[in-house]
């Protein structure tokens, strides 16, 4: 396809404030990546990440100097579109300042903005200052490219404008343009990478509580089987990396399809890891001997184990089935020794005492066995504009008595990790009850240690409790 010679994109993910530094930083922003993939087929594209280029500032004075940083890099590059991914609402105040300086640097050039928190808050970039021209929601491949087509004979609108973008099918999944991922890679890794995040899949159909995934479009689409295997041995193939990532909102959906991918994925016998995030009830015993003996390690949004928060977060409408499908699958894999994982969310509205001993029950018939390739990750309750806690709110508070303590967090200069999470869930868990879930967990430390089967604790140790490698029953190999 003949590539036209302008207008030029830049297309930016701004980093983002006052988030810790703590935080695990991704290598390369696939997603972002895929975008530009598209794009490049038809004008020129450049891609880059403030984080990685600038860093993440946490204070006043780091992000006076992150100003100057972006005003010294914009200047120097020639573009027409500036796009930028305001990816969650973390990224929100380094959007708008990346907006700001371009408007200084360019004021010619038509600044765009996409991502979850302008899909789920457009009003946020409708701003005095008129920093943005357009506001895209959902989906951004064909809003983008139209945006392109009519810059090229018109220039900025005279008003700013939202648009909704139109769906990709997955006739147009073009895959990576791996040249465009390369240049990227050697001018900021030069050493090269260890893990690769791919998208192989789009779309969500369920409708999460706390989920931002509903603000896009929800239909599953993705590559075929044979082309989603070749797209992952070719990043392997290029960047040499120990692991790929598959970082699909929903992996595996259809069955056909998932069992068609993992038949040849195990045919592919990998020496490398494969990840993957997946609902209990998207692999069955099947799924789990083709994966037996490689180096896979699988994680699932298993959210809750009280029957009564999953019906409230919305994950199923028949949560029992759902428990027993995981405990089902969960020692199914614990015997073919296969990694697996099950990431918990605590403290959403609606949760009480009564749901966190049901969820810790649950879990405890889960660690009386000692051979288990099963490993547990919690997290807190994070209040995400968009999703379904966010619309609807009022419900909440109505019927449990769940108090949202930042309102617009994203809009503050506290620590936006620890803003998103001030909340209570329940009058049932208030105060210093709040943090009741930590406790309990705490507890049961030894429990999750001792279910583990050797290898599985050297793991887990390795990579996601580094307190545990002072226990002697870490092997360090």
């Amino acid at each position: 396809m003949t590539r036209k010679s302008s207008p030029r994109i830049l297309l930016v993910y701004p980093s983002c404030f006052r988030y810790p530094g703590w935080m695990e930083r991704l290598e390369i922003r696939t997603s972002l990546l895929w975008l530009a993939s598209f794009l490049h087929r038809f004008y020129p594209v450049q891609f880059a990440d403030f984080e990685i280029e600038i860093g993440r500032p946490g204070s006043d004075v780091q992000i006076r100097r992150f100003e100057r940083k972006v005003r010294e890099y914009l200047a120097g590059q020639e573009f027409d579109i500036l796009a930028i991914s305001c990816w969650t609402s973390l990224s929100y105040q380094a959007s708008v300042v990346t907006a700001r300086v371009c408007r200084e640097v360019n004021p010619t050039a038509a600044i765009v903005v996409g991502g979850y928190h302008p899909s789920a808050r457009p009003d946020d970039f409708m701003t005095d200052e008129r920093l943005f021209d357009y506001v895209v929601l959902r989906e951004g491949e064909l809003a983008l490219k139209e945006i392109a087509d009519e810059y090229g004979s018109a220039g900025r609108p005279a008003q700013p404008r939202v648009v909704v973008g139109r769906t990709v099918a997955h006739d147009d999944f073009v895959g990576y343009d791996w040249e465009l991922i390369e240049a990227h890679v050697q001018r900021h890794f030069p050493r090269g990478i260890d893990n690769f995040f791919i998208y192989l899949s789009r779309g969500c159909p369920f409708g999460c509580s706390f989920c931002m995934e509903p603000t896009k479009e929800r239909s599953w689409r993705a590559f075929s089987p044979e082309e989603a295997i070749r797209q992952v041995s070719e990043a392997v193939r290029r960047f040499r990396v120990g692991c790929v990532a598959i970082s699909d909102a929903c992996f595996g959906m259809r069955p056909g399809w998932r069992k068609e991918f993992l038949r040849r994925l195990s045919d592919l016998d990998p020496s490398f890891w494969i990840i993957f995030e997946t609902r209990p009830e998207y692999l069955d015993r099947e799924d789990v001997d083709l994966l037996a003996g490689k180096k896979v390690e699988i994680q699932f949004g298993v959210e809750s184990c009280s029957p009564d928060m999953l019906r409230i977060m919305k994950k199923t409408k028949q949560p029992e089935k759902f428990l027993q499908h995981f405990a089902d699958i969960s020692t199914y894999l614990s015997d073919r020794q296969v990694l697996h994982r099950a990431n918990l969310i605590f403290n959403h509205p609606g949760e009480t005492r009564r749901t966190l001993a049901e969820t810790f029950a649950f879990m405890d018939r889960l660690l009386a066995r000692s051979d288990s390739y099963l490993m547990w990750a919690a997290h807190g309750f994070m209040h995400f504009p968009g999703c379904d806690t966010d619309v609807n709110h009022g419900l909440y508070e109505r019927q449990y008595g769940s108090r949202f303590l930042s309102g617009d967090w994203w809009r503050g200069n506290e620590d936006q990790y620890e803003a998103s999470m001030k909340f209570v869930p329940s009058t049932d868990l208030d105060g210093r009850q709040v943090g009741l879930w930590k406790e309990m967990l705490e507890t049961r430390q030894e429990r999750m240690k001792a279910a583990l089967a050797p290898y599985a604790f050297d793991f887990a140790a390795r990579k996601y409790f580094d307190e545990w490698q002072k226990d002697a029953r870490f092997s360090g190999r």
